[in-house]
């Protein structure tokens, strides 16, 4: 089994935060620029019981409030940041932050996308990856389904290849109502010094239940993991959340 931490949840210190924030206030602000004037900026707040990724909570299982901006150049360049916070009543803390950019084109029904993500996380109970990681992607889209695979070369710590695949797709809709599913799939290399050079592999899912209140669009879901990286446990959690877009 890999090592895990034996201490607490860790957070994002004051100064360790007001610099993640001014980070990601720099690079919205340089993608800005970057991207003509008739760009699309989109934002969104959303408050959640936990925040959720790849099938387990982020936030240490407490509630998190977290915010988003995102721009769209029309002729396909993308970017976007998010951050969250954890709403633990003794010490609130910035528990993840998120920058990304990519280019995206469609034809039709028919999407494709590449780019890359850098991701930071306050907490993690496994001592083999690292709390801040960048990930290339690519991705294809049909309709309303996406599948992405994601390539980090420094997700682990000993600096080794790993890779990530993932499904998104509606399964229902009636009325106001959809049914989302989310399927995830994890490729590691085995601990140094074991004998099978074989990719381990790892799986996620979701399955969520949303639908528009007024400005409110309001979700209600379930996932799990059977191998939880930032929480003690993968087993399955219900989570719920409601976010505002501007």
């Amino acid at each position: 089994m890999p090592a895990r931490w034996s201490g607490g949840p860790r957070g994002l210190t004051f100064p360790r935060a007001r610099r993640v924030a001014e980070a990601g206030l720099a690079f919205a602000g340089l993608m800005a620029l970057a991207v003509p004037a008739h760009a699309q900026v989109a934002g969104s707040i959303s408050l959640s019981s936990s925040e959720m990724f790849r099938g387990e909570s982020i936030s240490s299982a407490d509630p998190a409030l977290s915010a988003s901006i995102s721009l769209d150049s029309g002729s396909g360049l993308f970017a976007g940041a998010s951050a969250t916070l954890a709403l633990n009543i003794k010490e609130p803390r910035v528990s993840a932050a998120v920058q990304y950019v990519g280019f995206a084109q469609r034809h039709g029904s028919l999407s494709y996308e590449v780019g890359v993500i850098h991701r930071s996380y306050a907490r993690i109970t496994d001592r083999d990856y690292r709390r801040g990681f960048f990930e290339g992607f690519v991705g294809l889209g049909v309709g309303g389904a996406r599948a992405r695979v994601y390539v980090s070369p420094d997700y682990l710590v000993d600096g080794r290849t790993s890779f990530y695949a993932e499904i998104n797709a509606p399964l229902l809709r009636h009325e106001k109502w959809q049914l989302d599913g989310h399927a995830g799939l994890s490729l590691i290399p085995h601990e140094l010094g074991a004998r099978s050079r074989a990719l381990r592999h790892y799986q996620d899912w979701r399955l969520t239940v949303s639908r528009p209140v007024g400005p409110l669009f309001l979700s209600l879901g379930i996932n799990a993991t059977n191998y939880p990286v930032y929480s003690d446990t993968g087993r399955g959690r219900v989570f719920a959340s409601a976010a505002y877009a501007f």
